[in-house]
């Protein structure tokens, strides 16, 4: 198909009507420009014309957008209404297919205007330049457009050197480059950060975000959407993936700020507030998690160590080594500022300088018979902060709803200056007086009301708490770190994180159970390998390719950390460090008496129970 020419640089408008401009847009993601520079055109007709020459880049099922990439490497999306994906592909019809070339001008879509506006929908046609970065766009505003008027001119931008992304040389390339396309791009993205085993993206606009398409990715076990983020199951290897997904996408790392006044004012659907709570706990916990699991297998090695008798426990090899496994623990605040800063959105050095603020050594080891400080209104108590989480959590949110409201204010040559020196001077009093006694109060009340729970209805809390371990891990529910963190904290031991590693030996034992009922064969292999890799502490991929389709599996997997769980109460197992809840894992539970014994007789429950659980479940292929 031969390609009209066209003037170099020009961009028609996709229908005939009444040009709007980007700020007068009414969907605060295009009119953001989050999406990149834009327009709109109130249509007179429901068709859409190729604004470009070019090829047809991708058309969304229910045909309310399609986008198009021009030779030398424009992206034009062109969306039409605002929230007309509800009406999924009434009123809509495609013209033309993904990967088909187009001339200027050409009939893509028809569409029934006066089917949205009976909808209530507003039918405004959106143009936006996703990857405008990367050209010179200029936007000609115009009272009235056809599809001959040029809307804009765009030329590519010099660059310097070689800047194109070779995938190849990425250890998980394809797989980034697949997802960046199905999410819509990089001028989608929101946000992207990544927790222990997912890659959770945050798309600015989910109309564009192609989940079918998300779902085939190789290398992906499973794809969760959740309170607007595409939670991406990857495995143990998910900081890797992170890794070259921020290259190849070119999104930079805690790049909100670019986002900030798009995520505040896009109309989205927003989590319940016990969703929102521990999203927030695990924000601020999972990246410090890689150092912290690193101190507590320090401190396991050390009890093994030193119970086996290879060590003297007074000597100084085991002194070194407890300062270097104590040290996340000791200065947990910073490690939590530094999180809690970017989860509040301002500079992670605020979040480090109001933890260091927590750890003075006025208030963490004062002069004798001191216990606090007047500060005019307020009473400021001298107390230890050290291995705390909720206490830092409140003082950086008080900051940061302090200097977004002074920064906002403050004249830009003088931000450097004065934005950060005001807002400390007002919250400090506030965070030191009222906020970090109060997360203490909620750490103390917390850990108290789970060790009351655990106590008076030890088994059954045990059971239930173990047994619903699996559906936590598949609806992507998190935050518990945070609570048995402040356990290990205030009690010296954690009985909840134990469950865990119970939860994902039941997992193994079920899945492995399922294997043996299995005719030989790829399926039957995963079977295996991921069964065994539970033991290790990674479930997703038994729990996503095996336990959750088949679903007896995952019910004996339940049954069996339940029964786990119960006996874990009875026979008061804890751990005393944290860790992976895996098979390495053991050493954390070491002491002078039996309780490494007692884990072992709970291992043995949990991993036969579920396998017995699930031999009778399941049936035989024939």
């Amino acid at each position: 198909m031969a390609l009209e020419k066209r003037p170099e640089g020009s961009v028609y408008s996709p229908a005939i009507g009444r040009y709007v401009r980007q700020e007068d847009i009414g969907d605060p993601t295009f009119s953001s420009g989050v999406m990149g520079p834009g327009f709109g055109v109130i249509p007179e007709k429901g068709i859409v014309h190729a604004p470009v020459n070019g090829t047809v880049s991708m058309v969304f099922p229910t045909g309310h957008a399609v986008g198009f990439t021009t030779g030398d490497g424009l992206e034009v999306l062109v969306h039409i209404g605002i929230d007309t994906v509800g009406l999924e592909g009434r009123g809509f019809t495609v013209l033309k297919k993904q990967g088909d070339p187009v001339n200027v001008h050409e009939e893509v879509i028809r569409f029934d205007v006066e089917a949205i506006r009976s909808a209530g929908l507003d039918p405004t046609v959106i143009t936006v330049f996703p990857n405008a970065a990367e050209h010179k766009v200029e936007l000609l505003p115009q009272e009235e457009v056809t599809q001959n008027s040029t809307a804009a001119v765009a030329a590519v931008k010099e660059k310097k050197g070689n800047v194109m992304k070779d995938t190849s040389k990425y250890e998980y390339g394809a797989m980034c480059q697949e997802i960046l396309e199905a999410v819509g791009g990089s001028g989608n993205i929101k946000n992207v950060f990544h927790c222990v085993t997912r890659l959770r993206i945050v798309p600015a606009n989910r109309d564009l975000v192609d989940m079918d398409r998300l779902n085939r990715v190789s290398g992906l076990l499973k794809v969760i959407e959740s309170s607007g983020q595409l939670q991406c199951v990857v495995g143990t290897t998910v900081a890797e993936v992170y890794g070259d997904f921020l290259e190849i996408s070119g999104f930079k790392a805690g790049a909100e700020d670019r986002q900030e006044t798009a995520s505040q004012d896009a109309a989205e659907k927003k989590p319940n507030l016990l969703t929102q709570g521990l999203n927030t706990l695990a924000a601020c916990v999972t990246p410090g998690l890689y150092a912290i699991v690193a101190g507590g297998m320090l401190k396991g090695i050390i009890s093994l160590i030193t119970a086996i008798g290879l060590v003297s426990s007074k000597s100084d090899i085991i002194t070194v080594l407890n300062a270097v496994g104590d040290a996340p623990f000791y200065f947990m605040p910073f490690i939590i500022g530094y999180a809690a800063a970017k989860r509040f959105k301002v500079k992670e050095i605020f979040g480090i300088m109001t933890a260091g603020i927590l750890m003075y050594s006025t208030f963490l080891s004062p002069a004798e018979g001191i216990k606090g400080y007047s500060f005019g209104l307020f009473h400021i108590p001298a107390y230890n902060y050290k291995g705390s989480i909720f206490p830092v959590i409140l003082s950086v949110w008080i900051f940061s709803v302090i200097f977004h409201f002074i920064d906002k204010r403050m004249p830009k040559n003088l931000r450097i200056v004065f934005s950060g020196s005001l807002s400390f001077l007002i919250a400090a009093p506030l965070f030191l007086g009222f906020a970090a006694p109060l997360g203490n109060w909620i750490a103390v009340g917390m850990t108290g009301g789970f060790a009351w729970l655990f106590t008076n209805a030890g088994p059954f809390a045990g059971a239930l708490f173990c047994g619903i371990i699996p559906l936590t891990i598949i609806f992507g529910i998190k935050g518990w770190s945070a609570v048995e963190l402040q356990n290990l904290a205030t009690l010296g031991y954690d009985f909840m994180l134990p469950n865990f590693f119970y939860s994902n030996l039941a997992v193994s034992g079920a899945v492995l159970a399922r294997a043996l009922k299995m005719k030989p064969g790829e399926q039957k292999s995963a079977a295996v390998s991921t069964g065994l890799v539970c033991i290790l502490g990674i479930t997703e991929p038994a729990l996503y390719g095996i336990a959750l389709p088949e679903k007896k599996p995952l019910y004996a997997a339940m049954a069996g950390g339940a029964i786990a769980g119960a006996v874990a109460m009875i026979l008061g197992v804890v751990t005393y460090a944290f860790s992976m809840p895996g098979i390495t894992s053991i050493a954390t539970y070491m002491d002078s008496g039996n309780n490494f014994l007692l884990l072992l007789v709970v291992m043995a429950v949990a991993w036969l129970s579920s396998f017995a659980i699930s031999l009778v479940l399941t049936k035989k292929d024939i």
